[in-house]
């Protein structure tokens, strides 16, 4: 008889992107009916996919609406859970659920809760092998290596409906960076970096912020002496995607955007600071990780203590360049 199985997603956008090749070896090689619980905007990264049957949007972060779902699920019996974040709140879902397995990393001290626990690895570990490390333990085969992401015809035209200024060809900035200032590239840069790719390339340069990310966006547009040819568009995940799958490049800090675009193969740079990039490395050849060998990095810091010169190096002229050696195969 085929089982019911719930995976709680992980809450940050890279993660989402980055836990597909768990998600698609659990699909293509499990036998359950498979849910899914997340964040509301989460439904719309996976749209297309297939990776699951149901999925349970949980808003907000009140303890009352978190165990009003769970109650509501309590009836559905599933078989196991599988909890991706390690948050002490994934289990704790699972958990109350009376989930009869539950599997993840004891993390956090929610290990008694736990019936499988998969074994930490010693080293630096990239955030999509440390996923597929559960595939491993369940004992189903891996089916890819590299998150992939759809659109879905839709969801084109909604953007449509919705953008139907934006003209092609196009490039996109995402010029923020919601884990803090350190990994966000200097405000001049971009502005001349858009100037470059307006002047050499005559195409439009959209900036996409994400929230609180408008003024840091405004700033930029302020700088940029083709502003006939730049804009800044608000958008949700749903019309990101589409928006990310129609550019012909995206610049980007290291933020979850630049995994949104690396999975739909667009050529994505990734200006890389304070962070050690082996954490979000997985094959594919749509990514392009630029960085500065400096004693300081990386130091995942929120904020610099010195002169932010892991990203003040990387220069628009190298940028420019690069983007050169990509464009001029394909524009």
């Amino acid at each position: 008889m085929t089982g019911k199985t719930i995976v709680y997603l992980p809450n940050w956008l890279g993660d989402m992107v980055m836990a597909v090749p768990f998600l698609h070896a659990l699909r293509q090689h499990s036998t359950d009916e498979i849910w899914a619980v997340g964040k509301a905007g989460a439904i719309h990264l996976f749209n297309g996919l297939d990776l699951f049957d149901r999925f349970v949007a949980i808003n907000g972060k009140g303890l009352s609406l978190f165990l009003e779902t769970a109650n509501r699920l309590k009836k559905v019996g599933f078989s196991r859970a599988i909890a991706l974040p390690h948050s002490f709140r994934s289990v704790l879902f699972f958990y109350n659920l009376r989930v009869p397995e539950i599997i993840g990393y004891a993390r956090n001290k929610r290990g008694f809760m736990l019936n499988v626990k998969v074994d930490e690895h010693t080293g630096l570990e990239p955030t999509s092998e440390h996923y597929l490390r559960i595939v491993d333990v369940l004992g189903i085969p891996r089916s890819i290596e590299a998150p992939v992401l759809a659109v879905t015809a839709d969801e084109e035209k909604k953007f449509d409906q919705e953008f139907a200024n934006l003209t092609k060809p196009y490039g996109i900035m995402i010029v923020g960076a919601q884990y803090g200032p350190s990994k966000c590239w200097p405000v001049g840069y971009f502005s001349e970096l858009a100037d470059m790719v307006i002047d050499r390339y005559g195409m439009n340069v959209y900036m996409l912020p994400g929230g609180n990310e408008t003024d840091l966006a405004a700033k930029i547009y302020e700088g940029i002496r083709g502003k006939e040819h730049a804009g800044i568009k608000s958008m949700n995940i749903r019309d990101m995607k589409v928006c990310l799958a129609r550019a012909a490049f995206v610049v980007s800090n290291d933020t979850g955007p630049r995994h949104i675009s690396a999975a739909l193969r667009v050529p994505t740079i990734v200006l890389a600071g304070p962070m050690d990039e082996r954490y979000t490395s997985y094959p594919g050849t749509s990514t392009y990780v630029v960085s500065k060998n400096m004693a300081c990095r990386p130091c995942n810091k929120k904020k610099c203590d010195g002169n932010h010169e892991c990203m003040t190096g990387i220069e628009p002229q190298e940028i420019t360049q690069l983007l050169g050696d990509i464009l001029d195969k394909t524009v």
